[in-house]
């Protein structure tokens, strides 16, 4: 099982990139050694152009040597700041770079990052613009990191809010977890033609 754990934001050492590292060390202690973060804001991506579609462009080079163990991984943590109420716009970026069999039939948990009380708005628009033709699943879970500069510092919780979003993030890896087990059935079946229908609807 790899499980890729990709931090959305566009600074340099992010809390989001923090809430990734955090991630991670729950995954390596749940027995799961092979994980990676690519962190966005230490890996910028150009913004996506049409050269993408062409076979030997410098886009496309470049997309691949930086986009390996992310396509070879069976499930994603996807950790998403927010930006005036959005998404932001490298994740949106790079989501435009995977093709459908990257990402699809594999679950991926959505963790959205606020500095403040906010963090709602991302989850719901990846939820409703990143999947149709990548064919990412999300899984029904979600977190919402709040005040995210007070939680998630230390080894162990300072705080009740920080107990509680460290219990709310293991519990949502294990459900993750058990997604990749199970999409990896489905991905197996040979049910799938990403050739016959390579576009959703």
């Amino acid at each position: 099982m790899k499980i890729a754990l990709i931090s959305g934001s566009q600074r340099k050492s992010s809390q989001s990139t923090k809430v990734a590292n955090f991630c991670k060390g729950i995954l390596n202690d749940k027995g799961i050694s092979d994980t990676s973060v690519f962190d966005l804001g230490e890996t910028p991506l150009p913004i996506w152009e049409p050269g993408m579609w062409q076979k030997d462009s410098e886009i496309k080079s470049l997309w691949k040597s930086v986009s390996k163990d992310l396509v070879s991984s069976d499930g994603f943590v996807i950790i998403c700041p927010e930006y005036s109420g959005m998404a932001s716009p490298a994740l949106k970026n790079l989501f435009l770079y995977f093709s459908g069999e990257d990402l699809a039939h594999k679950p991926a948990l959505i963790i959205t990052v606020s500095s403040g009380l906010g963090g709602s708005y991302p989850n719901s628009e990846l939820r409703a613009s990143s999947y149709k033709n990548t064919r990412v699943v999300y899984i029904p879970d979600h977190v919402i990191v709040r005040y995210a500069e007070k939680v998630l510092n230390a080894t162990t919780a300072n705080s009740e809010d920080d107990e509680r979003i460290r219990a709310r993030i293991d519990y949502s890896l294990d459900i993750l977890v058990e997604y990749v087990k199970a999409l990896q059935y489905v991905r197996s079946s040979k049910v799938i033609d990403l050739k016959k229908f390579a576009t959703g609807m």
